[in-house]
């Protein structure tokens, strides 16, 4: 059997983090409809996606190099990255915005979620690992 390389794994991990942000995004979107309506809803869910698509731009491009002979290439590509999708959010959020019938209050509190959801999600994915680990050395 044919072990994965390092980047593959790691790039895996990364995906299935941002998947699980995904997830809850759309759980936090589904949630809000009985609070504050579908409009607000969707609102919600657009602010959402406004941190969520650039996370999966963000491990789309970064975690393609994480081999010990690419940390160089890999460091200088986090930051980059970051940057991008920093910036990325910024201009998805004023396009929501500026341009969609959405309640401001809504979008913010979609996107407050979804960094929220990414930290969890970041939480119980490592959580899960490191009891995985320790069962497996007990």
């Amino acid at each position: 059997m044919a072990t994965k390389p390092l980047n593959k794994i790691i790039q895996h991990q990364a995906y299935q983090i941002v998947l699980y942000q995904l997830l809850g995004i759309v759980i936090l979107a589904v949630l809000a409809i009985p609070v504050s309506g579908l409009g607000n809803s969707l609102s919600v869910f657009a602010g959402s996606m406004a941190y969520g698509l650039p996370n999966l731009f963000f491990v789309w491009r970064v975690f393609r190099f994480a081999g010990a002979h690419q940390m160089t290439q890999f460091i200088a590509n986090f930051f980059v990255g970051e940057l991008l999708k920093l910036m990325l959010s910024a201009v998805l959020f004023l396009i929501i915005v500026k341009t969609l019938p959405v309640s401001l209050l809504s979008v913010l509190i979609g996107f407050i979620g979804a960094i929220i959801l990414f930290w969890l999600a970041c939480i119980g994915y490592f959580s899960k690992q490191h009891s995985n680990l320790r069962s497996i050395n007990e």
